[in-house]
């Protein structure tokens, strides 16, 4: 893990803090080595019987559907409008070969829309099918939701069905607790608006006739709200100038009753760094108290920490990250980097947990 200090923009690999500034550094991914096979993974001697084959593999199917996605931006990206990304770095471990089935079997566009239900629309873009040399099989099922409100996250969908020419069940998501909810993830892609979902097992992509969504689990609206002075004298280039909050530098967010506990939760963070100047401001929120707080309730689901830094009624950006079992899996230190034009006054929100968003959506041809 390397650890990056937002005022000086410098690597300080080991440390916690910027030695230099005092700054709560953020923490980076380091880039995981190519594995390498073992003597477990040898091929078996010909005079021995080849074993059973495996029960299915979520580590299988989520290495599978990395290739997948990567695979299939390009097409949701065309689909949706927006402009591709650049290409991404070459994966650092060999995924599992797949087979496709027969040509024109692996792939069925779909472009299945429901009708605007709270201003909200829904389409079925596509589902393709992925198959493993071990013949398991998985759905990859690419929906577009639009119309949530500005710089709202969706994080699952509550309630998906995927129904067959029968009215039986096509294939089946997994489903886990997400906040005071229960849902299916879902997996991001280049467009802001299109996500992808993984169901199991895949019969043939002709049987499938209707998607149904009972509804979007996405982030609660901020709870809490801390202001900063940072006067409009800000420098024209960097180094940036520390603007700190000064004593009144926490903030208490409520996690609604359900999505740890049976009643609600307070628990702090901390407004550690405020960093102005060269078009710039920089908030660094401290949740090393929310993360050990949260050491308290083990094997909770995914509890979402979204961040605002606002200028008035605007907000310049936010940040969403999640909390896993007590812990924070992008770094004890949430970072918001937002341009902006000089202003005397900054605000920070933050909301923890989700809320479900019902649509009641039948997509079919």
């Amino acid at each position: 893990m390397r650890a990056w200090c937002p005022r000086c923009d410098v690597v300080r690999p080991g440390q916690t803090t910027c030695p230099a500034c005092g700054t709560p550094l953020a923490t980076l991914q380091e880039p995981q080595p190519p594995s390498t096979p073992d003597a477990a993974d040898a091929p078996a001697a010909a005079d021995q019987p080849a074993p059973p084959p495996k029960a299915p593999s979520r580590l299988r199917v989520a290495l599978l559907v990395t290739v997948v996605v990567l695979a299939g931006l390009a097409f949701v990206a065309g689909r949706s409008g927006a402009r591709p990304a650049p290409p991404a770095a070459p994966a650092t471990t060999t995924p599992p070969a797949t087979t496709a089935p027969a040509a024109g079997d692996d792939l069925r566009e779909l472009g299945w829309r429901s009708g605007p239900r709270r201003g909200i629309t829904i389409t079925a873009v596509s589902v393709r099918r992925l198959a493993t040399p071990d013949r398991e099989t998985s759905a990859l099922l690419t929906l577009r939701v639009q119309g949530l409100p500005p710089g709202q996250r969706l994080f699952a969908f509550r309630g998906l069905r995927l129904l067959d020419v029968g009215g039986g069940v096509f294939s089946t998501p997994e489903e886990e607790p997400i906040g005071d909810q229960v849902g299916t993830p879902v997996g991001s892609t280049q467009d802001p608006d299109t996500y992808m979902v993984l169901t199991a097992p895949a019969p043939r992509l002709q049987s499938l006739a209707s998607v149904e969504v009972g509804g979007l689990l996405v982030v609660r609206p901020p709870t809490a709200t801390i202001g900063v002075d940072v006067g409009a004298s800000w420098p024209a280039r960097p180094p940036l100038r520390s603007a700190g909050p000064g004593s009144a530098d926490r903030l208490t967010v409520t996690v609604p009753g359900g999505s740890l506990s049976d009643r609600d939760l307070e628990l702090p963070v901390r407004l550690a760094a405020v960093l102005v100047g060269g078009g710039r401001a920089v908030v660094a929120l401290d949740t090393r108290e929310l993360s050990s707080a949260l050491e308290a309730y083990p094997g909770t689901g995914t509890l979402p920490l979204g961040a605002e830094l606002r200028a008035g009624r605007r907000v310049l950006c936010s940040r969403t990250v999640l909390l896993r079992g007590g812990a924070v899996q992008e770094g004890a230190a949430v970072v918001l980097a937002c341009r902006t034009r000089p202003v005397a006054r900054l605000e920070v929100a933050v909301g923890a947990g989700v809320r479900r968003l019902q649509v009641g959506a039948v997509l079919k041809p």
